[in-house]
């Protein structure tokens, strides 16, 4: 038995400095043997990339034309320049950073990057925004319209300077003044003095002229001034029936007469309104007139008292490139119309679009 046990000991122990070695060969494999197959395929990498550097096609390592890094020319490009791929440092074109012929952009112009050339940025070519933006005497979106913004959507262009010549009538009209600036235009009231004394250089502030209640009668020159103001392309709206009285009549007429049309008795207190078929009248069937002249002279007629197929109570008419409303009364204006009839709103929105300068800002966008 104790012989055996010896015997085994004897065979046991070379299996044990076989282990010893085996361990120190396995740390080496893991260490230095590892290491060393590291350093095999970094050095086969190198070779590769060596391979790569020398297998260009061109002349140089690592590239395809004739320098280091690119295909063209000159390092690390394919054109002529450095970093590029046209003639100049850093872009693809003939200018610095770009793509086009100017700094900053790709199209032709500076600094839009659009593509078309116009300098916009929208890439359309045409040099037009989606929209008008200012009221500036630029036509932006090229509709051939100039200025015709309405930020507020609303159906009204934004860009009319109105202009109202005289006092307010008998009972307030701060809603109508109110609102001719809420919808983005300008609303100057003028001529409020018994001396005032129309000018060209006043009517040439406006595009529109509403004419309240006038403080007196104007002189046959200064109507001849506002029919040439009108004629050149803006619009004139008149009121009336201030008093029923021919001072009334007078003192109206004095300027609506520039259009061709005046005030005459009778007054027409609270008639039954017939309203025609004309643009103006659209939506407007409601207003009433409670105290007005009739409207002579020919134009187009857009109410009439009932019955009576010849008489107006409104006449619209062109003269030359303007245009001109001549309408009876004057409680269009007053708050309490405003009030208890919706629909007056439509009917100046009506009025003012259609005595609205041609040239610039019709139909509102």
């Amino acid at each position: 038995m104790k012989r055996c046990q010896l015997l085994l000991a004897c065979l046991l122990t070379p299996t044990l400095a076989c282990g010893d070695d085996g361990g120190s060969g396995q740390a080496d494999g893991d260490g230095s043997t590892a290491a060393s197959e590291s350093a095999g395929e970094t050095a086969d990498g190198a070779e590769a990339s060596e391979a790569e550097a020398e297998g260009d096609g061109d002349g140089d390592p690592g590239d395809g034309d004739g320098d280091t890094g690119d295909g063209d020319g000159d390092t690390g490009d394919g054109d002529g320049d450095t970093g590029d791929g046209d003639g100049d440092t850093g872009d693809g074109d003939g200018d610095t950073g770009d793509g086009d012929g100017d700094t900053g952009d790709g199209d032709g112009d500076t600094g839009d990057g659009d593509g078309d050339g116009d300098g916009d940025g929208d890439g359309d070519g045409d040099q037009c925004l989606d929209s008008e933006i200012a009221c500036d005497g630029l036509d932006e979106d090229c509709d051939g319209i100039i200025d015709n913004v309405d930020l507020g959507l609303d159906g009204f262009c934004d860009c009319y300077r109105i202009g109202i010549i005289g006092n307010k009538g008998a009972n307030p009209a701060a809603n109508f003044e109110a609102w001719l600036e809420d919808k983005g235009t300008t609303a100057t009231r003028f001529g409020t003095m018994a001396n005032h004394e129309l000018t060209a250089a006043e009517l040439d502030e406006f595009d529109i002229l509403i004419v309240d209640r006038l403080t007196h009668s104007y002189s046959p020159d200064e109507a001849a001034l506002l029919q040439t103001w009108i004629e050149a392309g803006h619009g004139l709206i008149t009121m009336a029936g201030f008093a029923n009285d021919q001072t009334d009549i007078n003192q109206q007429n004095s300027l609506a007469t520039a259009s061709g049309l005046s005030y005459a008795m009778p007054i027409y207190i609270d008639p039954t309104e017939v309203w025609q078929d004309h643009p103006i009248a659209e939506g407007a069937e409601a207003v009433q007139v409670y105290g007005g002249w009739q409207v002579q002279g020919p134009g187009m007629v857009f109410v009439r008292p009932q019955g009576e197929p010849n008489t107006s109570l409104g006449t619209a008419v062109e003269v030359e490139q303007g245009a001109a409303i001549v309408f009876s009364d004057e409680w269009i204006s007053f708050d309490s119309e405003w009030e208890m009839i919706p629909q007056v709103e439509d009917f100046w929105a009506n009025m003012i679009e259609w005595v609205g300068p041609k040239s610039f800002c019709a139909n509102p966008q």
